[in-house]
């Protein structure tokens, strides 16, 4: 296991405590970021003209200012859509971080599940296999275009490789 994979199995065991609900999630944020919290969405970088670390750093220094509208996709969960990147940009200054910090992230990704997805977050808690935490993230929280059944397949696979 990587160090990035480890340290994000870790995390989500001590919050989810299922392993099903871990495996779920852990094989959508690696299909959403590859599990870099500092993904830039990969058709962004050329039309933004930044690499991964170049746009972080941007954002965090303040050069780049247009982070909550942009529509390109970031981080961990490829969080795309104006009020959440907003409530994640302010997150991630509350807490004297980074945006491409991997635990503010993980943080930042309970929070949402806490507020706004506890069925989903119980749904995790108490899955009965991989496949059931892993459509239920990406049906529920994820929404990427590619809903079919072969694509949340795809996702579960992911998440059986970690389980």
């Amino acid at each position: 296991m990587a160090l990035n994979e480890k340290e994000i199995w870790d995390y989500l065991k001590k919050k989810i405590g299922n392993d099903y609900g871990v495996a779920g999630t852990i094989g959508n944020l690696y299909a959403e970021s590859g599990l870099n919290p500092k993904n830039l969405e990969g058709t962004y970088e050329k039309k933004l003209g930044y690499s991964d670390e170049k746009y972080c750093a941007a954002v965090d220094d303040g050069t780049y200012t247009n982070f909550v509208n942009d529509s390109a996709g970031w981080g961990l969960a490829q969080w795309t859509w104006w009020t959440r990147k907003q409530a994640l940009y302010e997150f991630a200054k509350s807490k004297g971080k980074s945006i491409g910090n991997l635990t503010m992230q993980l943080d930042f990704l309970f929070k949402e599940l806490n507020e706004g997805y506890k069925s989903l977050l119980n749904t995790l808690k108490n899955a009965k296999s991989v496949a059931e935490a892993s459509s239920a993230l990406m049906l529920k929280f994820e929404r990427p275009y590619d809903q079919s059944i072969a694509a949340q397949n795809k996702r579960a696979s992911y998440g059986q490789n970690f389980y």
